[in-house]
């Protein structure tokens, strides 16, 4: 009678550090209750070449689902480093600076107000 083969894998462990993923999707929400839903923001993930593509949009439901790619960030399954453009950067911490940076620019505050304002004049 043959032997079982034994489980070889050692303890699976979880990573303690939260996904790029996770960051993205809470500030699209947080969007979406700052604008009381007139404005939602969306993050769209695709994989390409052992990558993963995190890709946030804002978006205006009232103007026929208008979508404004924002900016996208990309890893591999090892989570950090991540790319934001042309910016690495090594961490959790670095990563919510960057994106910090990115939601109070004077570009992503434009966006903001000119898409609440043409909601605002279709209502």
């Amino acid at each position: 009678m043959a032997q079982p083969i034994p489980d070889l894998w050692p303890e699976i462990e979880q990573a303690q550090v939260v996904p790029p993923v996770a960051i993205l999707r809470e500030q699209a929400a947080l969007l979406g209750k700052k604008t009381n839903h007139l404005l939602e923001g969306r993050v769209v993930t695709r994989t390409a070449g052992g990558q993963f593509h995190h890709s946030f949009y804002i978006l205006a439901p009232a103007l026929d689902e208008y979508t404004y790619k924002l900016f996208e960030l990309t890893h591999d399954e090892n989570l950090y480093p991540v790319h934001v453009g042309v910016t690495t950067l090594n961490s959790q911490q670095e990563l919510v600076d960057r994106i910090r940076e990115i939601l109070n620019s004077d570009k992503a505050k434009k966006v903001v107000s000119s898409l609440l304002a043409q909601v605002k004049a279709t209502s």
